[in-house]
């Protein structure tokens, strides 16, 4: 039947005309359409094809998304049109009014490149697909951050952004949508990429025919600094999305630039920080390497530009869901998570709310492996700090024993351990009880200084040592 009748109720209340999110408009790419009542419990049918909704159509779940797809055929863009119609009902309330939202599709052909001056000295870049690149000029060198996933001659492109300055060009890791042209740069510009992830290139360059020639990658790793005259990036890792994903940080101004590192969240395509793949990260893992990350560059990030995002992330506000969410998993395991919108088949975690907060995180995973035991038998540290002291080697999960060494002059230490799960049953330094995340004061002798931490599993079936030894020369 027709929906635009009547449940048959006598009641004069109206159930509220549907809205979509996004409104009607045009877009460049794929787009994903949230229809909402402000009638709650209320059921909204619709259709994609422009026909009235019925009661056999369609009904809208808020976890099955319809798709309006962006086309190429071959290398050239096409235009497409979607007509959705939809109508709101519940019982014993007349249903809404039939409401319309017309998008428009407009897809650029794959060789197109166009540029946006976000910040003075910084372009973004965006391909056929919306993927995001980064010119950022200096007084003295240009950086290129990324090569996106087009098919055009972005070489020339930038040729014509940059003048007669000096250019390097850095990847920030090795999935198909930021490599496809960086060969165009490998002949007379020097193009950098963290070697973990050379596999990853090797397996896109072979897949998908890309001119990359991987003997010419330079390796890349954490310390390494561009610098451009007027403006510095410093290289970070952030290994999670990709064995060798990496950041680049502008101190002086803020921003990050952070490929995929942590994620995207543009609201209706949906984005998300995706790791349901295999060999990308296990939860708990990457939890204590984005607290690793914060720890170094703590509150300074104003800004994040990511491979993906139309807008920049405001940095700490984003990051903190973002941790959020893999706390929040690592906590309480597979039980919290909700079924992802993009792709569906995958699950994800999410902080926030995508349709009214800018910084909302969401984190994609595979159910049954996203982390490396069951939430109740974690037993292990996230991070680990030693308060005027460098930890020889940096905390990563997979150690268990550390150093430091202090001057001859300092005599008491801050030990700051961090639990991966907030539900740890106990936790102690030298047998005494302490608490995650709160400093702990320890008294130093002459040498060598130990310091054993012990955590306990939430279920308490599970335990893990760790070794500190500090040294007061």
């Amino acid at each position: 039947m027709s929906l635009s009748q009547t449940t048959g109720s006598s009641s004069d209340a109206r159930v509220a005309t549907p809205t979509a999110f996004p409104d009607s408009g045009t877009f460049g790419v794929t787009e994903r359409i949230t229809l909402l009542s402000a009638t709650p419990d209320a059921i909204i049918y619709y259709t994609t094809d422009g026909s009235l909704p019925t009661a056999s159509g369609p009904i809208f779940d808020p976890y099955k998304l319809p798709v309006l797809e962006a086309i190429n055929v071959d290398e050239k863009g096409i235009t497409s049109i979607y007509t959705i119609k939809a109508q709101a009902m519940k019982a014993g309330m007349e249903a809404s009014a039939v409401v319309t939202f017309t998008y428009t599709i407009d897809r650029r052909s794959k060789d197109v490149y166009f540029t946006k001056e976000i910040h003075p000295g910084i372009q973004m870049i965006l391909d056929f697909d919306d993927t995001k690149m980064f010119l950022v000029t200096g007084s003295e060198r240009a950086l290129l951050i990324d090569a996106g996933l087009g098919t055009g001659d972005l070489r020339s492109f930038v040729a014509g952004l940059i003048g007669e300055l000096p250019l390097d060009v850095v990847i920030t890791h090795g999935h198909p949508d930021h490599i496809a042209v960086m060969g165009q740069f490998q002949h007379g510009y020097n193009v950098y990429m963290h070697h973990l992830d050379l596999p990853l290139a090797e397996t896109f360059v072979k897949q998908m025919g890309y001119a990359i020639d991987l003997d010419r990658i330079i390796d890349i790793r954490e310390g390494f600094v561009f610098d451009l005259g007027n403006r510095r990036l410093m290289v970070y890792e952030v290994p999670g999305h990709s064995a060798g994903s990496i950041v680049l940080f502008d101190a002086e101004n803020g921003i990050l630039f952070a490929g995929d590192a942590v994620g995207s969240n543009r609201p209706t395509i949906v984005d998300s920080l995706w790791m349901q793949f295999p060999g990308m990260a296990m939860i708990d893992v990457y939890l204590s390497t984005l607290q690793g990350f914060r720890s170094k560059v703590s509150g300074k990030i104003k800004e994040i530009f990511g491979g993906h995002n139309d807008l920049p992330i405001y940095g700490e506000q984003y990051l903190d869901n973002l941790q959020q969410a893999a706390q929040t998993l690592v906590d309480y395991g597979e039980d919290i998570l909700v079924p992802s919108l993009r792709p569906a088949d995958a699950w994800q975690v999410v902080a926030g709310n995508r349709l009214t907060d800018p910084n909302w995180a969401a984190i994609n995973v595979a159910k049954a492996a996203c982390l490396t035991v069951p939430a109740d038998k974690l037993a292990t540290l996230s991070n680990l700090q030693v308060g005027g002291a460098t930890l020889q080697p940096g905390f990563k999960p997979s150690g268990y024993t550390f150093s430091a060494e202090v001057a001859a002059t300092v005599t008491e230490i801050e030990i700051t351990p961090t639990t991966t799960s907030n539900r740890y049953q106990t936790l102690t330094l030298n047998n005494k009880p302490v608490r995650s995340r709160k400093a702990c004061s320890a008294q130093l002798e002459q040498g060598d200084n130990s310091f054993v931490i012990v955590v306990t599993s939430p279920d308490g079936s599970a335990t893990q040592t760790y070794t500190l030894v500090v040294t007061r020369a």
